[in-house]
């Protein structure tokens, strides 16, 4: 059982890391302060850029959010301090502190003991505790007032970057999906799947460029270089849209079709072979409104 001296001792070392705590608060003031200012800053950044550069405004809405859950980890963990902090209230019952060295063991397991006045008492016989960080770990090396030693590990808690980070599973189906889908596309296909993120979000537009962002996954090209849009061949022949669908429903221009998000792109590939057949259609056609020029442009590189 401890001596109502030692207990004195050990009131009196608490002191001084009271005394200490106030620096410390100040410490997570200021803290508080910095997640708030980088807060602030990723929003303006965000607000400031150019809404028609989607990637950019992606990963800056991606710090924002970011730095918006690292203030509200920052005031938790404040919180938290704190309510480690209400020992010190065990200063203005010095005497029945003390008293307490009489009885400590059945004080200890009174089944009327809570855990944290447990946690109260166990502060005052302690004399030192000396902490090593390894990479994962922390030890601890305990002396307690009455002469005993204990060593204990303790794993790390692992870093919030690291705790959400985006599973190297998703990553890679990302990357193999970029190769024929965009970023709509590869949504839909992943949560239809079931996919979640590390929070168990579902999976969104803005999440997937984040997660092609890091390992530098590259948006897919679905255009071929050889191949043009129903767009740039209405603007070639200088026919209208539904010419240029009249001719692809009768397979007298090649092409693929992809399905997106807004309907259906055509990729069209006209050579040599087929242009003069389909100008001279075109030119021939008493249902056709004529371009302003029938030059041929294929020699100029137009097609």
């Amino acid at each position: 059982m401890f001596q109502p001296a030692q207990l004195a001792i050990a009131l009196q070392a608490y002191e001084e890391l009271a005394q200490r705590a106030t620096a410390v608060d100040h410490q997570w003031q200021l803290k508080m302060e910095r997640a708030e200012y980088e807060a602030q800053l990723a929003q303006r950044r965000y607000e400031e850029v150019d809404p028609a550069n989607r990637l950019v405004a992606a990963t800056l809405e991606q710090r924002w959010n970011s730095a918006l859950e690292q203030v509200d980890a920052v005031k938790h963990a404040y919180t938290a301090h704190q309510h480690a902090q209400g020992a010190q209230d065990l200063f203005s019952h010095r005497d029945a502190v003390l008293a307490l060295g009489q009885d400590l063991p059945h004080l200890w397991n009174a089944p009327t003991t809570s855990s944290k006045d447990r946690t109260r008492r166990l502060r005052l016989v302690l004399k030192d505790i000396t902490i090593t960080k390894a990479a994962k770990t922390v030890t601890l090396q305990i002396r307690w007032h009455g002469g005993a030693t204990e060593e204990l590990s303790v794993p790390l808690r692992p870093k919030a970057a690291d705790q959400w980070r985006h599973d190297p599973a998703l990553v890679e189906q990302v990357r193999e999906l970029a190769q024929h889908s965009n970023d709509e596309q590869m949504v839909e296909h992943l949560n239809q799947a079931g996919v979640k993120t590390r929070k168990g979000n579902r999976l969104t537009v803005s999440a997937i460029r984040w997660i092609r962002f890091k390992p530098a996954i590259p948006v897919p090209t679905l255009k071929r270089p050889e191949e043009r849009t129903v767009a740039e061949v209405t603007e070639y022949f200088g026919v209208s849209p539904h010419v240029v669908y009249y001719r692809i429903e009768r397979h007298h221009i090649a092409g693929r079709k992809l399905a997106n998000p807004k309907g259906v792109a055509w990729f069209l590939t006209i050579d040599q072979e087929t242009e003069q057949p389909l100008r001279l259609w075109v030119e021939q056609s008493s249902r056709i409104t004529k371009a302003s020029t029938s030059q041929t442009l294929m020699a100029e590189g137009a097609l």
